[in-house]
């Protein structure tokens, strides 16, 4: 089913559950190049806060709606939408808990479409053995594997990927956007906020994040409340809303910290929030903290955070403890909050971490490096002189790996 066709572009289709704000300069700079026309498929319509595509016009997007039935993902159009594409390649997304992933693929060897994909590689917590099953199959057909981080790419290893079909992307943000924007900025509005929100002499604690289970900003106002019983000179802002931000203020309220604590809402204007990094002393999440170290080291702010790999994100690697930020025992509050002070009363201390945070996401970490990667990754996937030991997967045995995946659906 691909197509030919007279451009020398390969058309790639990329499958997103949706498009967030960070993902749209990645997806900007890929359909800039020579090589890719990009499509994405996502559901553009869903009325959720990560949802902020709102028309770009440097590449092509497609509505794919999905469906959630319990924790899976069911995506009824897709078929149908890829025809009507026709792509030369697809990437899929690499969610485990996409119930008839393994059948799309074995569709598109069907009609030989090349294919790959995309994503983090392993679960925030406890590892359970569907995902391993459904993750281990995915590296095994898909042709190309295009990981976060370095630790998706171990792990893959370790369920049995092609170490050749392998590339970590390392995970970025547009860094460029967010530096016009904070260098434009000059001390004095800086001072000027800082005097307008009575912020003058106090110490400011920045978390911005949707307030979700998974990224524990419960034990960020539990060891919050701890520091204040200490000193009265620290303020902790939390930028973002979620469905826990209500259940947040009212914890606020019961640990007696309410007065201590500005609960900002969902923030996305890049002038306003460098002006809240501008202020901030240290960006504090307690766990699972993804892209947000980018941004706060793009802005040069030190991040402390827990030390636990289970229940961190592949960005978590960016940190080096004890050189941008530094990281706390896990569970405990009391560490958290010595981590801080650590931080908050060593100008010294905070001054280097700002400059190695900087270093790392502009030298490191960056939107070129990730682009660059992104499209050596997909070459296999256009180029047949490329190509990775093919997975021997008969039709018999894919049969039963779709059998044994709906056996596991149902355990």
């Amino acid at each position: 089913m691909a197509r030919s066709r007279s451009t020398s572009k390969h058309r790639l289709a990329v499958i997103q559950p949706l498009i967030p704000h960070y993902r749209i300069p990645l997806f900007e700079h890929i359909a800039a190049g020579p090589e890719v026309e990009l499509v994405v498929l996502a559901d553009i319509e869903r009325e959720t806060q990560l949802n902020q595509y709102r028309g770009s016009g440097k590449f092509e997007v497609r509505h794919l709606p999905f469906n959630l039935i319990g924790p899976f993902v069911f995506r009824p159009g897709l078929r149908s939408l890829l025809q009507d594409v026709r792509p030369d390649a697809v990437l899929f997304h690499g969610n485990p808990r996409e119930i008839f992933l393994l059948s799309h693929m074995k569709w598109c060897r069907r009609n030989g479409i090349p294919f790959g994909v995309w994503g983090m590689f392993f679960r925030v917590g406890k590892r359970r053995p569907v995902s391993e099953y459904l993750m281990s199959r995915m590296g095994k057909l898909a042709k190309v594997v295009l990981c976060y981080g370095e630790r998706d790419g171990r792990e893959m290893r370790q369920r049995g990927t092609d170490p050749n079909k392998i590339v970590p992307l390392y995970n970025s943000i547009d860094q460029s956007r967010i530096a016009a924007v904070r260098d434009a900025i000059t001390p004095e509005e800086i001072e000027s906020f800082r005097k307008a929100r009575n912020l003058c002499n106090r110490k400011v604690i920045l978390q911005v994040v949707r307030m979700t289970g998974i990224k524990r900003t419960d034990v960020l106002l539990s060891a919050f409340a701890q520091l204040r019983r200490q000193r009265c000179d620290v303020e902790l802002v939390l930028i973002g809303g979620g469905p826990l931000e209500d259940k947040m203020k009212r914890l606020a309220q019961d640990l007696g910290i309410l007065d201590g604590v500005r609960f900002l809402g969902p923030l996305y204007d890049e002038r306003q929030l460098a002006l809240w990094y501008s202020l901030a002393d240290v960006f504090a999440m307690a766990t699972c903290i993804g892209l947000s170290i980018h941004h706060a080291m793009c802005y040069g702010v030190p991040v402390v955070t827990d030390d636990d790999p289970r229940t961190q994100t592949a960005e978590f690697e960016v940190l080096q403890d004890g050189v941008n930020g530094l990281t706390y025992r896990s569970g405990d509050l009391g560490d958290f909050c010595r981590k801080l002070c650590s931080i908050l009363d060593h100008p010294d201390l905070a001054g280097a971490m700002s400059a190695a945070g900087k270093r790392r996401v502009e030298e490191v970490y960056n939107i070129q490096r990730m682009v660059e990667r992104f499209h050596a990754g997909i070459e296999p996937l256009f180029d047949p002189c490329r190509t990775s030991p093919a997975p021997s997967t008969s039709g018999l045995e894919l049969h039963r790996a779709l059998r044994r995946q709906r056996d596991l659906l149902h355990q």
